[in-house]
Protein backbone atom coordinates (compact mmCIF):
# COMPACT_ATOMS: atom_id res chain seq x y z
CA UNK A 1 0.00 0.00 0.00
CA UNK A 2 2.94 2.68 1.43
CA UNK A 3 4.60 1.69 -2.15
CA UNK A 4 1.61 2.38 -4.25
CA UNK A 5 0.59 5.95 -2.38
CA UNK A 6 4.69 6.75 -3.19
CA UNK A 7 4.03 5.68 -6.72
CA UNK A 8 0.95 7.66 -6.97
CA UNK A 9 3.19 11.14 -5.22
CA UNK A 10 5.65 10.74 -8.05
CA UNK A 11 3.45 10.79 -10.70
CA UNK A 12 3.00 14.25 -10.20
CA UNK A 13 6.93 15.04 -10.20
CA UNK A 14 8.78 16.00 -12.81
CA UNK A 15 11.27 18.42 -14.51
CA UNK A 16 10.38 21.13 -16.32
CA UNK A 17 13.27 23.47 -17.94
CA UNK A 18 15.86 22.05 -15.75
CA UNK A 19 13.60 23.20 -12.53
CA UNK A 20 11.65 19.88 -10.36
CA UNK A 21 7.87 20.83 -10.37
CA UNK A 22 5.78 18.92 -7.79
CA UNK A 23 2.10 19.45 -8.75
CA UNK A 24 -0.15 18.47 -5.54
CA UNK A 25 -4.45 18.48 -6.76
CA UNK A 26 -6.78 20.04 -4.03
CA UNK A 27 -10.56 20.09 -4.53
CA UNK A 28 -13.26 21.69 -2.37
CA UNK A 29 -16.36 21.28 -2.18
CA UNK A 30 -18.76 24.37 -2.66
CA UNK A 31 -21.45 22.43 -0.26
CA UNK A 32 -19.07 21.65 2.11
CA UNK A 33 -19.48 23.41 5.73
CA UNK A 34 -16.85 25.09 7.57
CA UNK A 35 -15.70 22.28 9.90
CA UNK A 36 -16.12 20.49 6.34
CA UNK A 37 -13.54 22.52 4.40
CA UNK A 38 -11.15 22.87 7.66
CA UNK A 39 -10.92 19.17 7.38
CA UNK A 40 -10.49 18.77 3.52
CA UNK A 41 -7.57 21.86 4.14
CA UNK A 42 -5.99 19.85 6.69
CA UNK A 43 -6.02 16.28 4.72
CA UNK A 44 -4.24 18.52 1.72
CA UNK A 45 -2.26 20.15 3.93
CA UNK A 46 -1.07 16.43 5.09
CA UNK A 47 -0.49 15.14 2.03
CA UNK A 48 1.26 18.14 0.42
CA UNK A 49 3.68 18.00 3.29
CA UNK A 50 4.17 14.34 2.87
CA UNK A 51 4.65 14.48 -0.99
CA UNK A 52 7.21 17.31 -0.24
CA UNK A 53 9.28 15.26 2.28
CA UNK A 54 8.81 12.03 0.53
CA UNK A 55 9.87 13.73 -3.05
CA UNK A 56 13.12 14.70 -4.80
CA UNK A 57 14.21 17.95 -2.79
CA UNK A 58 11.90 20.75 -5.20
CA UNK A 59 13.38 24.40 -6.10
CA UNK A 60 10.81 26.07 -4.99
CA UNK A 61 7.47 25.43 -3.49
CA UNK A 62 4.07 27.55 -4.77
CA UNK A 63 1.58 27.34 -2.04
CA UNK A 64 -1.72 28.30 -3.08
CA UNK A 65 -3.96 26.79 -0.66
CA UNK A 66 -7.50 27.92 1.47
CA UNK A 67 -6.88 29.14 3.86
CA UNK A 68 -3.71 28.45 6.53
CA UNK A 69 -3.41 25.20 7.88
CA UNK A 70 -2.00 23.63 4.38
CA UNK A 71 0.22 26.45 3.83
CA UNK A 72 1.29 26.21 7.21
CA UNK A 73 2.26 22.90 6.44
CA UNK A 74 3.98 23.61 3.61
CA UNK A 75 6.28 26.12 5.32
CA UNK A 76 7.30 24.00 8.23
CA UNK A 77 8.60 21.44 6.18
CA UNK A 78 10.07 24.32 3.49
CA UNK A 79 11.91 25.23 6.92
CA UNK A 80 13.04 21.47 7.80
CA UNK A 81 14.45 20.53 4.31
CA UNK A 82 15.79 24.12 3.44
CA UNK A 83 12.80 24.54 0.63
CA UNK A 84 12.30 28.38 -0.54
CA UNK A 85 8.06 28.52 0.06
CA UNK A 86 6.22 31.35 -1.54
CA UNK A 87 3.00 31.66 -0.22
CA UNK A 88 -0.04 33.18 -2.57
CA UNK A 89 -2.77 34.41 -0.15
CA UNK A 90 -6.16 34.37 -1.46
CA UNK A 91 -8.06 35.38 1.63
CA UNK A 92 -7.04 37.27 4.66
CA UNK A 93 -7.85 35.84 8.19
CA UNK A 94 -9.22 35.80 10.54
CA UNK A 95 -9.85 39.36 8.92
CA UNK A 96 -12.28 37.52 6.37
CA UNK A 97 -14.27 35.04 9.02
CA UNK A 98 -14.81 38.17 11.41
CA UNK A 99 -16.29 39.70 8.03
CA UNK A 100 -19.11 37.23 7.92
CA UNK A 101 -19.60 37.09 11.39
CA UNK A 102 -18.40 33.55 11.79
CA UNK A 103 -15.80 34.81 14.50
CA UNK A 104 -15.91 37.33 17.24
CA UNK A 105 -13.74 39.94 17.48
CA UNK A 106 -11.45 39.12 20.20
CA UNK A 107 -12.24 35.29 20.83
CA UNK A 108 -9.89 32.69 21.26
CA UNK A 109 -10.03 31.69 17.60
CA UNK A 110 -9.46 34.87 15.97
CA UNK A 111 -6.75 35.24 17.94
CA UNK A 112 -4.78 31.79 17.43
CA UNK A 113 -6.23 32.06 13.36
CA UNK A 114 -3.80 35.16 13.46
CA UNK A 115 -1.04 34.43 15.23
CA UNK A 116 -1.12 31.54 12.64
CA UNK A 117 -1.07 34.25 10.02
CA UNK A 118 1.61 35.88 11.24
CA UNK A 119 3.74 32.91 11.72
CA UNK A 120 3.25 31.41 8.28
CA UNK A 121 3.96 35.09 6.51
CA UNK A 122 6.81 35.57 9.16
CA UNK A 123 8.56 31.70 7.67
CA UNK A 124 7.30 32.14 3.97
CA UNK A 125 10.31 32.87 1.55
CA UNK A 126 7.71 35.58 -0.47
CA UNK A 127 4.06 36.72 -0.17
CA UNK A 128 2.05 37.24 -3.20
CA UNK A 129 -1.13 39.24 -2.23
CA UNK A 130 -4.32 39.80 -4.56
CA UNK A 131 -5.26 43.35 -3.49
CA UNK A 132 -4.35 46.75 -2.49
CA UNK A 133 -5.72 46.05 1.45
CA UNK A 134 -4.28 42.74 1.95
CA UNK A 135 -0.86 44.31 0.54
CA UNK A 136 -1.24 46.99 3.48
CA UNK A 137 -2.38 44.63 6.21
CA UNK A 138 1.02 42.33 5.83
CA UNK A 139 3.02 45.42 5.45
CA UNK A 140 1.61 47.19 8.59
CA UNK A 141 -0.30 44.73 10.71
CA UNK A 142 1.61 41.85 9.81
CA UNK A 143 5.17 43.54 10.05
CA UNK A 144 6.51 41.54 6.97
CA UNK A 145 9.16 43.46 5.04
CA UNK A 146 7.99 45.49 1.91
CA UNK A 147 10.88 43.12 -0.49
CA UNK A 148 8.78 40.11 0.75
CA UNK A 149 5.35 41.35 0.19
CA UNK A 150 3.99 41.24 -3.93
CA UNK A 151 1.04 42.43 -5.39
CA UNK A 152 -0.22 40.75 -8.16
CA UNK A 153 -3.89 40.06 -8.84
CA UNK A 154 -5.68 36.31 -9.92
CA UNK A 155 -5.55 36.18 -14.00
CA UNK A 156 -7.39 34.08 -16.30
CA UNK A 157 -6.71 33.02 -19.99
CA UNK A 158 -8.75 35.19 -22.18
CA UNK A 159 -11.40 33.27 -24.64
CA UNK A 160 -13.16 34.57 -27.75
CA UNK A 161 -16.11 35.40 -27.13
CA UNK A 162 -19.42 33.40 -27.77
CA UNK A 163 -21.27 33.78 -31.04
CA UNK A 164 -24.32 35.65 -31.38
CA UNK A 165 -25.58 32.32 -32.02
CA UNK A 166 -24.70 30.66 -28.97
CA UNK A 167 -25.73 33.50 -26.81
CA UNK A 168 -29.43 32.90 -28.44
CA UNK A 169 -29.41 29.46 -27.25
CA UNK A 170 -28.51 29.68 -24.15
CA UNK A 171 -31.42 31.96 -23.21
CA UNK A 172 -33.68 30.16 -25.06
CA UNK A 173 -32.88 26.97 -23.44
CA UNK A 174 -33.72 29.05 -20.02
CA UNK A 175 -36.84 30.68 -21.05
CA UNK A 176 -35.66 33.80 -21.68
CA UNK A 177 -37.42 36.11 -24.32
CA UNK A 178 -35.36 38.52 -26.73
CA UNK A 179 -36.49 41.56 -25.25
CA UNK A 180 -35.82 40.63 -21.24
CA UNK A 181 -32.96 42.59 -19.64
CA UNK A 182 -31.15 39.83 -18.44
CA UNK A 183 -28.59 39.98 -14.58
CA UNK A 184 -26.85 37.29 -14.53
CA UNK A 185 -24.96 36.05 -11.34
CA UNK A 186 -22.92 32.85 -12.15
CA UNK A 187 -20.12 31.04 -9.20
CA UNK A 188 -20.55 30.04 -5.69
CA UNK A 189 -23.57 30.31 -3.71
CA UNK A 190 -22.39 30.87 -0.27
CA UNK A 191 -22.37 33.10 2.30
CA UNK A 192 -19.91 35.81 1.53
CA UNK A 193 -21.94 36.31 -1.46
CA UNK A 194 -24.63 38.23 -0.26
CA UNK A 195 -26.38 37.07 -2.91
CA UNK A 196 -30.09 37.03 -0.28
CA UNK A 197 -29.94 41.11 -1.13
CA UNK A 198 -29.86 40.52 -4.73
CA UNK A 199 -32.93 38.15 -4.70
CA UNK A 200 -34.73 40.49 -2.59
CA UNK A 201 -34.06 43.57 -4.68
CA UNK A 202 -35.08 41.22 -8.03
CA UNK A 203 -37.99 40.50 -6.05
CA UNK A 204 -39.21 44.38 -5.00
CA UNK A 205 -38.86 45.66 -8.77
CA UNK A 206 -42.30 46.75 -10.88
CA UNK A 207 -44.08 43.68 -11.65
CA UNK A 208 -44.32 44.93 -15.75
CA UNK A 209 -40.55 45.55 -15.41
CA UNK A 210 -38.81 43.59 -18.56
CA UNK A 211 -35.76 42.27 -15.79
CA UNK A 212 -35.47 38.50 -15.12
CA UNK A 213 -32.01 37.22 -12.91
CA UNK A 214 -30.17 34.34 -13.31
CA UNK A 215 -28.71 32.71 -10.49
CA UNK A 216 -26.22 30.08 -11.99
CA UNK A 217 -23.89 27.87 -10.08
CA UNK A 218 -24.54 25.87 -6.44
CA UNK A 219 -22.77 26.16 -3.24
CA UNK A 220 -23.90 25.97 0.51
CA UNK A 221 -26.70 28.24 0.48
CA UNK A 222 -28.27 27.26 -2.68
CA UNK A 223 -31.55 25.94 -0.69
CA UNK A 224 -31.58 29.07 1.21
CA UNK A 225 -31.69 31.38 -1.87
CA UNK A 226 -34.62 29.23 -3.16
CA UNK A 227 -36.35 29.10 -0.31
CA UNK A 228 -36.49 33.27 -0.16
CA UNK A 229 -37.09 33.35 -4.05
CA UNK A 230 -40.15 31.41 -3.11
CA UNK A 231 -41.31 33.05 -0.23
CA UNK A 232 -41.26 36.41 -2.14
CA UNK A 233 -43.22 34.74 -4.77
CA UNK A 234 -40.35 35.84 -7.69
CA UNK A 235 -41.26 34.31 -11.03
CA UNK A 236 -38.59 36.35 -12.13
CA UNK A 237 -35.50 34.02 -10.91
CA UNK A 238 -34.17 31.58 -12.64
CA UNK A 239 -31.80 29.19 -10.57
CA UNK A 240 -29.16 26.76 -13.08
CA UNK A 241 -27.31 24.50 -11.22
CA UNK A 242 -23.66 23.61 -11.42
CA UNK A 243 -22.09 24.23 -15.12
CA UNK A 244 -19.30 22.66 -16.37
CA UNK A 245 -16.03 25.34 -16.68
CA UNK A 246 -16.08 25.37 -20.47
CA UNK A 247 -19.99 26.93 -20.22
CA UNK A 248 -18.50 30.08 -17.84
CA UNK A 249 -17.80 31.89 -20.87
CA UNK A 250 -21.07 31.49 -22.71
CA UNK A 251 -23.18 31.42 -19.65
CA UNK A 252 -21.72 35.22 -18.67
CA UNK A 253 -22.32 36.45 -22.07
CA UNK A 254 -25.66 35.99 -22.13
CA UNK A 255 -25.91 38.51 -19.25
CA UNK A 256 -26.99 42.38 -20.10
CA UNK A 257 -25.40 42.81 -16.78
CA UNK A 258 -23.70 40.88 -14.44
CA UNK A 259 -24.14 41.42 -10.77
CA UNK A 260 -21.44 41.10 -7.89
CA UNK A 261 -22.76 40.99 -4.36
CA UNK A 262 -20.89 40.48 -1.61
CA UNK A 263 -21.98 40.40 1.96
CA UNK A 264 -21.31 42.91 4.71
CA UNK A 265 -17.76 43.89 4.73
CA UNK A 266 -16.43 40.79 2.75
CA UNK A 267 -14.83 43.01 0.00
CA UNK A 268 -12.80 44.74 2.51
CA UNK A 269 -10.80 41.40 3.41
CA UNK A 270 -10.73 39.65 -0.03
CA UNK A 271 -11.16 40.46 -4.08
CA UNK A 272 -13.93 37.91 -5.79
CA UNK A 273 -12.35 36.17 -8.51
CA UNK A 274 -15.09 35.86 -10.57
CA UNK A 275 -14.65 39.99 -11.25
CA UNK A 276 -12.46 38.93 -13.90
CA UNK A 277 -14.07 36.21 -15.73
CA UNK A 278 -17.31 39.23 -15.54
CA UNK A 279 -14.66 41.65 -17.09
CA UNK A 280 -13.36 39.03 -19.56
CA UNK A 281 -16.87 38.44 -21.10
CA UNK A 282 -17.11 41.97 -21.83
CA UNK A 283 -20.67 42.72 -20.15
CA UNK A 284 -21.49 45.93 -17.51
CA UNK A 285 -21.32 44.99 -13.88
CA UNK A 286 -22.76 45.63 -11.02
CA UNK A 287 -20.72 45.25 -7.70
CA UNK A 288 -22.35 45.07 -4.31
CA UNK A 289 -19.23 45.89 -2.22
CA UNK A 290 -17.69 48.68 0.22
CA UNK A 291 -17.03 51.94 -1.38
CA UNK A 292 -13.35 51.78 -0.14
CA UNK A 293 -12.60 47.85 -1.73
CA UNK A 294 -10.33 46.84 -4.23
CA UNK A 295 -13.23 45.48 -5.51
CA UNK A 296 -15.04 49.05 -5.95
CA UNK A 297 -12.07 50.47 -7.32
CA UNK A 298 -11.22 48.81 -10.05
CA UNK A 299 -14.98 48.57 -11.41
CA UNK A 300 -14.41 52.13 -10.58
CA UNK A 301 -10.75 52.55 -12.57
CA UNK A 302 -11.93 50.59 -15.68
CA UNK A 303 -15.39 52.27 -16.16
CA UNK A 304 -16.96 48.66 -16.48
CA UNK A 305 -19.95 49.21 -14.69
CA UNK A 306 -21.66 50.16 -11.06
CA UNK A 307 -21.37 50.20 -7.21
CA UNK A 308 -23.63 50.00 -4.57
CA UNK A 309 -23.01 49.31 -0.87
CA UNK A 310 -24.13 46.01 0.39
CA UNK A 311 -27.26 45.48 2.80
CA UNK A 312 -29.73 48.29 0.76
CA UNK A 313 -31.68 46.42 -1.65
CA UNK A 314 -33.90 49.26 -2.47
CA UNK A 315 -30.13 51.17 -3.60
CA UNK A 316 -29.24 47.65 -5.63
CA UNK A 317 -32.56 47.96 -7.03
CA UNK A 318 -32.70 51.61 -7.73
CA UNK A 319 -29.61 50.65 -9.88
CA UNK A 320 -30.87 47.99 -11.75
CA UNK A 321 -33.72 50.04 -13.00
CA UNK A 322 -31.46 53.03 -14.07
CA UNK A 323 -29.59 50.24 -16.00
CA UNK A 324 -32.32 48.69 -17.77
CA UNK A 325 -33.32 52.30 -19.05
CA UNK A 326 -30.00 52.73 -20.40
CA UNK A 327 -29.01 53.39 -24.08
CA UNK A 328 -27.61 49.47 -25.46
CA UNK A 329 -24.49 50.93 -26.96
CA UNK A 330 -23.63 52.51 -23.27
CA UNK A 331 -23.42 49.61 -21.96
CA UNK A 332 -21.52 47.56 -25.21
CA UNK A 333 -19.42 50.59 -24.22
CA UNK A 334 -18.85 49.64 -20.25
CA UNK A 335 -18.48 45.79 -20.68
CA UNK A 336 -15.85 46.49 -23.65
CA UNK A 337 -13.58 48.53 -21.61
CA UNK A 338 -14.08 46.40 -18.11
CA UNK A 339 -12.60 43.63 -20.88
CA UNK A 340 -9.64 45.92 -21.99
CA UNK A 341 -9.00 46.27 -18.23
CA UNK A 342 -9.05 42.96 -17.66
CA UNK A 343 -6.41 41.87 -20.74
CA UNK A 344 -4.40 44.91 -19.24
CA UNK A 345 -4.25 44.20 -15.72
CA UNK A 346 -5.77 39.92 -14.74
CA UNK A 347 -4.62 38.25 -18.28
CA UNK A 348 -2.12 35.59 -18.13
CA UNK A 349 0.52 37.17 -19.81
CA UNK A 350 -0.05 40.01 -17.76
CA UNK A 351 0.33 37.89 -14.58
CA UNK A 352 2.13 34.92 -14.98
CA UNK A 353 5.53 36.48 -15.95
CA UNK A 354 5.25 38.40 -12.20
CA UNK A 355 4.96 35.14 -10.35
CA UNK A 356 7.16 33.58 -12.24
CA UNK A 357 9.74 36.19 -11.45
CA UNK A 358 8.90 35.85 -7.50
CA UNK A 359 9.43 32.15 -7.53
CA UNK A 360 12.52 32.59 -9.73
CA UNK A 361 13.89 35.48 -6.90
CA UNK A 362 12.58 32.73 -4.00
CA UNK A 363 15.14 30.28 -6.03
CA UNK A 364 18.00 32.39 -6.00
CA UNK A 365 18.26 33.53 -2.62
CA UNK A 366 18.79 30.07 -1.77
CA UNK A 367 22.66 29.58 -2.77
CA UNK A 368 23.94 26.07 -4.07
CA UNK A 369 26.35 24.14 -2.47
CA UNK A 370 29.00 23.07 -5.50
CA UNK A 371 27.28 20.01 -6.11
CA UNK A 372 23.92 21.90 -6.97
CA UNK A 373 22.43 21.01 -3.72
CA UNK A 374 20.36 23.95 -1.94
CA UNK A 375 22.69 24.63 1.00
CA UNK A 376 21.20 25.30 4.40
CA UNK A 377 19.95 29.33 4.65
CA UNK A 378 19.38 31.37 7.94
CA UNK A 379 15.68 31.56 8.95
CA UNK A 380 13.80 34.74 8.89
CA UNK A 381 12.02 34.77 12.14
Amino acid sequence: MFSGFRRRLFEHSREVGGVHVVRCFSTTSRTASLVGRFFENMSFGLFGGLAMVMLPRPDVVYANSWPLFASGIAVLVGQLRRIPVVVSIQDVYPESLLSLGRLRNGSIAARLLRCLDVRIAHLASEIIVISRRAEQTYLSDRGIPAHRVHLIPNWRQCEELPSAEKVRMRRERWGISAGTFLCVFAGNIAAACGIEGLIRAASSLPIAAPVQLVVAGSGSAIDQCRNLAGCNGCERIVFNGPFEAQETAQILSTADILILPTHGDQSLVSMPSKLISYMLAARPVLAVARLESDLAKTVKESCCGWVVEPGDSEQLARQISLAVAMDRSALTRMGLLGREYALTHFSTEACLPKVIGVLEGAMKAVPRSSNGARTNRSQRF
